[in-house]
């Protein structure tokens, strides 16, 4: 597999960089970096696949770089509105693309999960609680409002209570806590680094690089 990364020179995309290394199966065959001038041109081989852990800003050239290289477009950066988001759903009718706000393991489990427990617990209060390192300008996070757009999606509910916290160098943690009269449950994620995600990008990209054209949801894709 072919791989394009814009953010390379990131957090992320040097914990990408690492990781790259431990696949047989993955050929890096170079960066994107819209706002800096280089957008491919010097990239020879034909792309399978692009990850994105960028800056929104870089969208628009993401879209049209992967639709004319007829590649793949993993987006994991965050924040997006939802006209931004409507375009990348737009995408898919000419490449498989992705829009995914966590790509690790355990939380699109949970996520599958919560969306369960939610659907029956509809009497209970439920509160998203995320806390992250002190230099994350998101707030709240990308994964926070995907957890509350699953709750809302299943429970008929307007809006889900989120709180955030700043601090340290926490990687990420999530917590869903569903409170009913007397009783507390409560369902935990917590990251205790950014490898989890650069693996599971990778793994992601795998599989969304041999698909059809097409919008793909990142749960869909972990069994």
């Amino acid at each position: 597999m072919n791989l394009v990364v814009c953010g390379i020179n990131g957090a992320m995309g040097k914990v990408l960089q690492e990781e790259i290394k431990t696949y047989d199966n993955i050929n890096y065959i170079g960066a994107l970096s819209p706002q800096n001038g280089k957008k491919g041109q010097n990239i020879t081989q034909r792309p399978d696949v692009v990850i994105d852990f960028s800056y929104r800003e870089n969208l628009d050239f993401l879209l049209e770089y992967s639709i004319k290289n007829k590649c793949a477009l993993l987006i994991c950066t965050t924040g997006f509105n939802h006209e931004e988001k409507e375009k990348i759903k737009e995408a898919g009718k000419f490449i498989p693309v992705m829009l995914s706000s966590n790509t690790s393991y355990g939380i699109n489990v949970l996520r599958k999960i919560l969306k369960k427990i939610s659907s029956e617990l509809k009497a209970f209060n439920i509160d998203v609680v995320e806390r992250h390192h002190n230099n994350k300008k998101d707030s709240p996070s990308g994964t926070a409002k995907t957890l509350v757009e699953d709750i809302c999606k299943v429970t008929g509910r307007e809006d889900v209570s989120t709180h955030a916290l700043r601090a340290g160098t926490i990687p990420g943690e999530h917590s869903v806590i569903l409170s009913g009269v007397d009783e507390v449950l409560e369902i935990k994620h917590i990251a205790y680094s950014k490898t989890i995600f650069a693996r599971g990008a990778l793994d992601l990209a795998a599989k969304l690089s041999v698909k059809e054209a097409g919008y793909y949801f990142t749960e869909d894709f972990f069994d």
